[in-house]
């Protein structure tokens, strides 16, 4: 197998990647999104766990949240402006949520990630709050190279 010089930047320059990880992210953004929705009242009570947000602004989150995850992620399917952004953002929120909450050791068995009520066995003394951070990072991960990539099609620049 012949490995090109420039392997790590001619990966940030196909198409395909780029493409394969627009859709990968988008449809996690878009099934997460989805769960929440199908158990909005459940949602809301594991936000609720977290105790991050006043018990007034429970519902607006439980309801725009997961919204906002299905239609940033439709975007990103569909190439749309701004989207990429957006789930980047949502993505360190997630991160950040997820890190006050060990770092309180909050016991949370359902981080409430995708749906509310996913607890695999063995993960109610908190350790799912490190595992979906973990896969959070790798999410980052994605995002990043999006940009990267994005970054390096308008420049025409070999930044690698």
């Amino acid at each position: 197998m012949i490995v090109p010089d420039n392997f790590p930047s001619c990966i940030f320059q196909r198409a395909t990647a780029v493409l394969v990880v627009r859709i990968f992210l988008g449809s996690v953004f878009i099934y997460a999104g989805a769960g929440k929705l199908w158990d909005l009242h459940g949602f809301a009570i594991i936000i609720e766990e977290f105790g991050v947000l006043p018990l007034g602004l429970l519902p607006f989150v439980a309801v725009g949240l997961p919204v906002l995850e299905i239609l940033a992620g439709v975007g990103l399917v569909w190439n749309v402006r701004g989207s990429l952004t957006v789930i980047t953002a949502m993505n360190l929120m997630f991160m950040a949520v997820l890190g006050y909450a060990m770092y309180k050791g909050l016991v949370i068995a359902d981080c409430g990630c995708f749906a509310a009520g996913e607890v695999p066995s063995g993960y109610d003394d908190g350790s799912a709050l490190r595992d979906a951070f973990i896969r959070d990072v790798g999410l980052l991960s994605a995002c990043c190279f999006l940009f990267v990539s994005s970054m390096r099609k308008k420049q025409g620049v070999k930044i690698l």
